[in-house]
């Protein structure tokens, strides 16, 4: 149905420009020789014109009444095959695109516009930067476009964003193509249609290529300590050490961050990408591995002074008591003293895991999710809210082809989740192992 009604509407366009165009040239002194149609692109729109007034005329029908409606100078056709020069009809970022337009030679010469102040129009939406890269001779009528993106032009990357995004929900997969003024946001007709590529020659390539690199990173992160934390000494293998959160979450958003810049590349061909917010989310990983890695380290360092002291404590209690000690004298007093404080050390240390073994890994999910004793509702906030905040991320990725613009809120609500995390790791205990497992004897965070 579609067809019988664009094909009813090159007519009438047409039949305009029958009108519109000695009456022009009758006008202006100045305006260029009418052309060869014959040799123009749209060489089969002006005979279809031809045909269309002949008949209307042998009618009694004026062809001005058939143009009274329409005034358009410019229309954009499909082209003529049989003299090469044809609109091009697979659009691809990267690629050069040919448009035909009937008129152009008249809207210019005559009407004294500039070829150069038009823009291509895909599907309606208008790349506003995207300016003819060649001007054909004027019997010919067609103009050039490099479909290129500028990495500072946001307009630009959004409408070529919604362009391919149309053509995916397209069952053809196909989009109007017409040239449009950016001055005066003029869409000029089009019976001329291309199907949008929406993928890369190279994506199979790539895509494999980034497989065998979370292949890879899997592996590490099983077979070696990448994303698992050991303070002092790892168990006695097989044992590993757990897996942690903070590293976890590291690699996560670098994998999804290095996925969207190459599929971003492939789609734009375009190296330089708006990063969007993804410095802020990658700048909060990073800062929530450092700070969990720092509070494990100070807990630790705590108990090493702890046993430092015991020790001192103890040495000098052995002296003072070898000795005969006067009642009411100061080498009693001391002794007194340092019994108490061994004591309050003594008590300090049951409470942590000094004595304990190096830890051992007792699932990805459980290292993740607990701390030195059970699941812990601060790290399953977390990882819930990092999960969501990736599928946000990716879907923004695949619709919109540039790095997402997080709102404020969510980079505070993940944020808030992340300083909840370390926040909590203070009271939380070291992780450790089993006797049965181990054979060394310093402990492990994760």
């Amino acid at each position: 149905m579609a067809i019988p009604a664009a094909r009813s509407c090159l007519l009438t366009l047409l039949a305009s420009g029958a009108v519109l165009g000695p009456a022009a040239n009758t006008v202006s002194g100045t305006s260029a020789a009418p052309i060869d149609q014959t040799r123009s692109c749209a060489s089969q729109g002006y005979k279809a014109l031809k045909d269309r007034s002949d008949t209307n005329n042998g009618a009694g029908n004026s062809p001005a009444v058939v143009n009274a409606a329409n005034s358009s100078t410019l229309l954009v056709v499909p082209g003529n095959p049989a003299l090469h020069l044809n609109t091009t009809t697979y659009v691809g970022m990267g690629r050069q695109i040919t448009v035909c337009i009937m008129g152009l030679h008249d809207w210019t010469y005559v009407q004294n516009h500039q070829p150069n102040d038009l823009r291509l129009s895909i599907g309606g939406h208008v790349l506003k930067n995207v300016a003819p890269s060649g001007i054909g001779p004027s019997e010919q009528e067609y103009l050039n476009f490099v479909l290129q993106l500028d990495a500072s032009d946001a307009e630009d990357w959004k409408a070529w964003a919604a362009i391919v995004d149309a053509s995916r929900h397209e069952e053809a997969g196909e989009a109007l193509i017409t040239v449009a003024t950016v001055k005066d946001n003029q869409f000029y007709d089009s019976t001329a249609y291309a199907t949008v590529v929406t993928g890369s020659e190279s994506w199979y390539w790539i895509l494999s290529l980034f497989v065998v690199m979370i292949g890879i990173l899997l592996y590490l992160a099983e077979t070696t300590d990448l994303l698992r934390y050991t303070l002092v000494a790892a168990p006695t293998r097989p044992q590993r050490s757990p897996f942690s959160l903070g590293l976890v979450q590291m690699a996560f958003w670098f994998c999804l961050s290095l996925a969207a810049y190459v599929y971003i590349c492939l789609m734009t061909k375009q190296v330089h990408v708006p990063m969007g917010s993804v410095l802020g989310l990658l700048g909060i990983s990073a800062t929530t591995g450092l700070a969990a890695v720092f509070v494990d380290k100070q807990k630790n360092a705590a108990t090493d002074t702890l046993a430092a002291e015991r020790a001192a404590l103890t040495a000098r209690v052995k002296d003072l008591t070898s000795t005969q000690v006067t009642p009411g004298s100061a080498a009693e007093a001391e002794l007194l003293q340092k019994k108490n404080r061994l004591a309050q050390v003594e008590a300090l240390l049951t409470q942590s895991p000094s004595d304990n073994l190096p830890a051992t890994s007792k699932g990805f999910l459980t290292d993740i999710l607990s701390d030195g004793e059970n699941v812990s509702f601060h790290r399953f906030q977390m990882v819930a809210w990092t999960i969501v905040l990736g599928v946000i991320f990716v879907w923004s990725v695949y619709r919109n082809m540039t790095m997402p613009e997080f709102d404020a809120s969510l980079l505070t609500l993940m944020g808030i989740s992340s300083g909840t995390y370390v926040g909590f790791k203070f009271p939380e205990k070291l992780k450790t192992g089993a006797p049965s497992t181990n054979a060394a004897a310093a402990p492990a965070a994760a």
